[in-house]
């Protein structure tokens, strides 16, 4: 298992902690979940092959949360933690795939 896979499956643990805060309705251990999971998978999601817009939306979750509403702000963050997730685990196949033959 490589380290991006190992990260990949630490965050999806968080980011299903994060899950069971919002259906609890528990705004606060939600956004500490998801501020927990995107700083541990920090930049290691980019990759060449992908364009991330993901930054936008922590934008407008931002937004969100300074017009008082929580829910929608952690809601777009969880989203964004997924997505960073995907693109990690995409990178990981990609790394870990043959090179092709050019013929």
């Amino acid at each position: 298992m490589t380290q991006d896979e190992r990260l990949a499956n630490e965050t999806e643990v968080i980011l299903r902690a994060t899950d069971e805060a919002i259906a609890r309705q528990d705004w606060a251990a939600a956004r500490r979940h998801v501020a927990r999971g995107l700083e541990a998978i920090g930049d290691r999601y980019l990759s060449l092959a992908a364009i991330d817009s993901t930054g936008m939306a922590l934008v407008l979750a931002a937004h969100e949360a300074g017009q008082g509403r929580e829910p929608e702000a952690v809601n777009l963050q969880r989203d964004v933690l997924h997505s960073r997730i995907v693109q990690l685990r995409a990178k990981a196949q990609t790394a870990g795939a043959p090179l092709s033959s050019s013929r």
